[in-house]
């Protein structure tokens, strides 16, 4: 299925939503980037139902945070919700976030990196750390955060003798990201020549964005040494979902198209979630199916016809080796990481 034309979009977001997949996680730890609402609020009371021993609900807000656990653990009537900051427009909490979070847990079962964002202005908008605040928040501090939280799994994986698993949710739009022709491929690195453009398409960068996150979960699937204890890596589309996703984009600047879309066709974040639990626990049985896969409607489905390409196995390596070089100027471990617990390809 490596194009997903709009009949086959409609058609999953109008047809049954099989009920979430349960599972349980009694004594696992699960960790939800961007959970303070919408997907990653809904996900993480999931996986409190499903007798996890701490849920860790990373948000960037400290109020916010505070507000959506205590409500969580209402809802749930459960105290295994936790609290952690983390805001992934600037680095230097994502490297603080995860030292605390090996400081303060002994296994890391699941991560769900959720959080992102959609631009709300054609005009380049950039972080603290001089990004297009897009491409960091959504693909590299996403991606930095698997890499140096990589050693706590594969030790989870070696001492409790299970197979933890990274989920990164992407989307069915990377079907429809603008190919990236010569202009970008030839350039350096591909994040960096997407960053820098001055006026950008708030819909087409989402979509580079969602394209980048299949690819680096690919590319990170491959690198692992399927000979020693390792976990699972894969990507999720949670379909068009009523959140807060377009948050910095006005009602009214909105296609009348896109308004209406939202309108008919979006389903809400809890069935959403659903697509994320189902990547964190499916197919134990047969593990190898769901390794490197992109998911949707629970089922693993060929990704985007580029991403299968041979340019998009360009794009694939070059946008693994950007991001490393990114993360080691950040924090130096990384490259430790990446040389000691993968595959040099």
């Amino acid at each position: 299925m490596g194009k997903y034309p709009p009949t086959t979009f409609v058609a999953d977001q109008l047809s049954y939503h099989a009920p979430v997949l349960h599972k349980d996680l009694s004594g696992k730890t699960v960790v939800v980037i961007g959970a303070n609402v919408g997907l990653g609020y809904e996900a993480s009371k999931h996986f409190a139902r499903m007798g996890a021993a701490k849920v860790i609900m990373a948000c960037r807000s400290k109020e916010r945070g505070f507000a959506a656990v205590e409500r969580a653990q209402k809802e749930t009537g459960l105290k295994t919700l936790e609290l952690m900051l983390v805001d992934l427009a600037e680095f230097s909490t994502v490297t603080k976030f995860a030292a605390e979070l090996e400081a303060r847990v002994d296994r890391l079962d699941y991560l769900v990196l959720n959080a992102g964002i959609v631009p709300g202005s054609q005009t380049r908008e950039t972080t603290v750390d001089g990004w297009e605040q897009t491409i960091q928040i959504n693909v590299i501090s996403t991606s930095l955060l698997a890499l140096l939280l990589l050693p706590l799994q594969l030790r989870t994986a070696r001492e409790r003798h299970t197979i933890p698993r990274t989920v990164v949710v992407a989307s069915a739009v990377h079907y429809w990201a603008p190919p990236w022709g010569r202009d970008i491929l030839n350039e350096p690195g591909i994040l960096k020549a997407l960053s820098d453009k001055e006026e950008i398409n708030p819909g087409a960068r989402y979509q580079e964005s969602k394209l980048c996150n299949v690819l680096f979960a690919r590319a990170l699937n491959e690198r692992l040494r399927q000979t020693h204890p390792t976990i699972i890596v894969n990507s999720v589309d949670p379909g068009l979902c009523s959140t807060s996703l377009s948050r910095n984009m006005k009602p009214e600047e909105m296609p009348l198209g896109q308004r209406l879309m939202f309108a008919t066709l979006s389903v809400s974040a809890e069935v959403g979630s659903r697509e994320l639990v189902w990547a964190a626990l499916a197919g134990s049985e047969h593990a190898e199916s769901m390794r490197g896969a992109f998911c949707s409607r629970n089922l693993v489905r060929e990704p985007s016809d580029f991403v299968l390409s041979e340019d998009g196995r360009v794009a694939q390596d070059m946008n693994w080796r950007e991001i490393v070089a990114i993360g080691e100027k950040i924090e130096p471990k990384i490259g430790q990481i990446v040389k000691e617990f993968l595959l040099d390809l």
